[in-house]
C-alpha cells in the first residue's frame, strides 16, 4: 500500500476525531435529549434516540453516544426513556381570529324548521331595539332537499319584519335575511350578483330575491356591520393559539378573518412583540370578490409593514377561486346531482389567474387557494401551467390549492408537475364518509372524495390542516385519526362502529405526519428551517407519551403532547422526566 492511500485513508478518521474534539470544546449543548425514539422526517435518516439544540437550533441528531460530545456544565440532559419524539406540527390552513370574529347570540336548536323559527323570534323578544338579530346555525341540507332552492326571507318576513336579521349557515359560507336585512344591506332587484352562481343572491322561479346570500356577496358587508367586541377577539386568539401549542403545532397560515384584518393581526402583533407569540403565524389578505385581488399586493406589503414581527409574516395571499357544495357554489365539471340546473362557477377565468399569478411573480408573493371543486381546481392548474410556461423555470409564486373536495383522476398527476401543492383537511374526510353519498353530488362522485392518498402516489406535495376555530379541531391528531381511517371518533361521531383494534398502516400514518411536517414546510420555503429534526434547523419538536406508530389507530385522535419546543424554548407542557 502506497503511502498517499495509507494517507487517504486515515484522513476522514482524522477529521471526525477533530470534529469531535471541537465539538466537546466549542458547542456545549443547551438541551440535550436522549434515549428517544424520535421520527425525525428526513428521507434518508428517519429515526434516532437523541438530539442536541443550541441556541435554537439542533446542532445533532443520531444516537446516546454521539450525543456525549455535546454535554457540558450547563447542559439540561433530559433522557426521554423511550418515549416518542417527533417535529413540530405545521397547520397548513386554520382560523386563529374567527373564534373571536363569529360570535353570535344563542345558537339555533338542531331540529324541524318550526323550532328553528321560534328560537329566532324568542331571541328578537328577549334583546328588544332596532339592531341586527345575529344567529347561527341554519343547516344548508335541509333547506336543499328534492331539489328546493333554499331558505327563503318570507319565513323570517313573518315573525320579524321592522328590524334586520342575519342568519349563518352551519357551514359559515352563507346567511338567510329577512327582506328587512337585505334592505340594511343596499341589495335590491336591481343588484348584480358579485359573482354568478358562487357569490350571489339566490333569487326564486319568478326572479325575486329569497333571502339566501352566498359566500363573498354576504362576507363584503360582515365588517360594515357587525364591529367585534375586542375582548372577545382577544380571548378567542388566545384560546385558539393555546389549543394548537398545546396540540404541539408550532407554524401555522392564517386562511383569513373576512375584513378584520387590523383587529386580528393587530392584537398578535401586541402578542410577537411581547415575545408571547407561541408559533410561527403566517398572515394573509384574502381575496374572494374578483376586484379584491387588484388592492391584494397593496395590502400584504400594508400589513406586513404595520404588523409583521419576529413570527408574525405576510408572504401568501389567499384566494377563494369558488364556493363549498353544500351551497351548490363550489365550481364543477358536471351539474349538481341534486340540482341538475346548477354547476356553481369560479371567481376568476383561466387567463384572469394566469395573469394575476404573473404579477405574483413580479411582486414576490405566494398564493394559497380555496378550490372544492373539480372544475375550480382544473382551471387553477391550467392557470398555473400557462404562467410557467410565460416566464420559465424562474416562475416564483408557490401555490397551494386547498379543500380539494372532487378532483377530476386525470389532474391528480398536475400537482407534481406542476410544483403544486394539495392541502386537505382530514378531519373532513370523516364527515365526508359518515354521509356515504353526499346529497349534492350523487352516489358516483361521492365515492372519489378527498383523493389524498392518489396526489401523493402520483408524486404530489400533499399536506394537512385543521381549517377551524373549533378547540376540538384544531388538534392535529384528529386530523391524523380520521386521515387514516376515514372514519369519526365514536365519541365525536353520530354513527357508531364497532371496530377491532388495530394498529394503523405504518407507510400511511407516516405520509399523515410528513403532510403536518416537512411537507407542510414547503409552500412556506420553510423546508431548509423547519418540519424535520436535523442539523442546523430550527430546534421545534413534540414529545409524546404514546408512539402514534404502536397504539389502537382509534385512540390517536387523543395524543396530546407532554411538550412543545419551538426554537428550543418549551413553549407548551414541561419536561417532567427525571434526568
Amino acid at each position: 500500500m502506497s503511502i498517499k492511500t495509507v494517507f487517504l485513508a486515515i484522513i476522514p478518521i482524522f477529521l471526525f476525531a477533530a470534529n469531535m474534539q471541537g465539538c466537546a470544546q466549542a458547542i456545549e449543548a443547551d438541551m440535550v435529549l436522549a434515549n428517544a425514539h424520535i421520527y425525525t422526517a428526513q428521507d434518508d435518516k428517519k429515526w434516532a434516540e437523541a438530539a442536541a439544540i443550541k441556541d435554537g437550533r439542533f446542532v445533532y441528531v443520531g444516537n446516546t453516544a454521539g450525543a456525549q460530545a455535546y454535554i457540558g456544565n450547563k447542559t439540561q440532559l433530559k433522557n426521554l426513556a423511550g418515549r416518542f419524539v417527533m417535529p413540530g406540527i405545521i397547520d397548513g390552513h386554520t382560523h386563529p381570529g374567527m373564534m373571536g370574529v363569529e360570535n353570535y347570540g344563542p345558537r339555533l336548536p338542531e331540529g324541524n324548521r318550526q323550532e328553528l323559527l321560534a328560537a329566532v323570534k324568542a331571541y328578537s323578544d328577549a334583546t328588544p331595539g332596532d339592531g341586527w338579530i345575529r344567529m347561527c346555525c341554519w343547516n344548508n341540507f335541509d333547506y336543499l332537499k328534492d331539489g328546493a332552492i333554499g331558505p327563503n326571507k318570507a319565513d323570517l318576513d313573518a315573525l320579524i319584519s321592522d328590524r334586520p336579521v342575519w342568519i349563518t349557515s352551519m357551514t359559515w359560507h352563507s346567511y338567510w335575511l329577512n327582506s328587512k336585512g337585505m334592505e340594511v344591506l343596499g341589495v335590491n332587484q336591481d343588484t348584480p350578483d358579485p359573482i354568478p352562481n358562487v357569490a350571489n343572491y339566490v333569487r326564486d322561479a319568478q326572479g325575486e330575491l329569497t333571502g339566501w346570500v352566498k359566500e363573498g356577496a354576504g362576507w363584503q358587508f360582515t365588517a360594515q356591520h357587525f364591529p367585534l367586541d375586542m375582548d372577545k377577539v382577544k380571548n378567542g386568539i388566545d384560546i385558539s393559539l393555546k389549543t394548537l401549542s398545546e396540540s404541539g403545532v408550532t407554524t401555522l397560515y392564517d386562511g383569513g378573518n373576512w375584513d378584520f384584518d387590523d383587529e386580528i393581526y393587530g392584537y398578535l402583533a401586541e402578542l410577537d412583540q411581547a415575545d408571547r407569540l407561541p408559533l410561527r403565524y403566517e398572515g394573509t389578505y384574502v381575496v374572494y370578490l374578483p376586484e379584491r385581488r387588484h388592492k391584494a399586493v397593496a395590502e400584504m406589503k400594508r400589513l406586513s409593514k404595520a404588523y409583521g414581527g419576529e413570527r408574525l409574516k405576510f408572504r401568501t395571499i389567499k384566494l377563494f377561486m369558488d364556493g363549498i357544495s353544500p351551497e351548490l357554489a363550489a365550481g364543477m365539471l358536471e351539474p349538481y346531482s341534486s340540482h341538475p340546473e346548477q354547476a356553481g362557477g369560479t371567481t376568476l377565468s383561466v387567463p384572469e389567474l394566469r395573469d394575476w399569478l404573473l404579477e405574483l411573480h413580479h411582486e414576490r408573493f405566494d398564493l394559497h387557494i380555496h378550490t372544492i371543486g373539480d372544475l375550480a381546481i382544473r382551471k387553477v392548474l391550467d392557470a398555473v401551467e400557462l404562467a410557467k410556461a410565460a416566464v420559465g423555470d424562474s416562475f416564483y409564486p408557490r401555490v397551494t390549492v386547498a379543500h380539494l373536495e372532487l378532483i377530476d383522476a386525470d389532474d391528480w398527476p398536475r400537482f407534481a408537475q406542476l410544483g403544486v401543492t394539495a392541502n386537505f383537511t382530514p378531519w373532513w374526510f370523516g364527515r365526508a364518509a359518515e354521509g356515504k353519498v353526499h346529497p349534492m353530488l350523487g352516489e358516483q362522485r361521492s365515492k372519489h372524495l378527498f383523493p389524498a392518498k392518489q396526489i401523493i402516489a402520483a408524486g404530489g406535495n400533499v399536506t394537512f390542516s385543521s381549517d377551524d376555530w373549533s378547540e376540538e379541531a384544531l388538534t392535529p391528531f384528529l386530523g391524523m385519526e380520521v386521515g387514516l381511517s376515514r372514519k369519526f371518533p365514536e365519541e365525536l361521531s353520530d354513527k357508531k362502529a364497532k371496530l377491532n383494534p388495530t394498529k394503523a398502516n405504518r407507510k400511511d400514518l407516516e405520509e399523515m405526519i410528513r403532510g403536518y411536517t416537512i411537507r407542510g414546510a414547503y409552500p412556506f420555503r420553510m423546508e431548509s428551517e423547519i418540519g424535520s429534526i436535523e442539523a442546523g434547523k430550527s430546534a421545534d419538536l413534540l414529545v409524546l407519551d404514546e408512539n402514534p406508530f404502536e397504539v389502537d389507530h382509534r385512540t390517536i385522535h387523543k395524543i396530546k403532547p407532554l411538550m412543545t419546543i419551538l426554537e428550543g424554548k418549551v413553549v407548551s407542557g414541561a419536561l417532567t422526566i427525571a434526568p
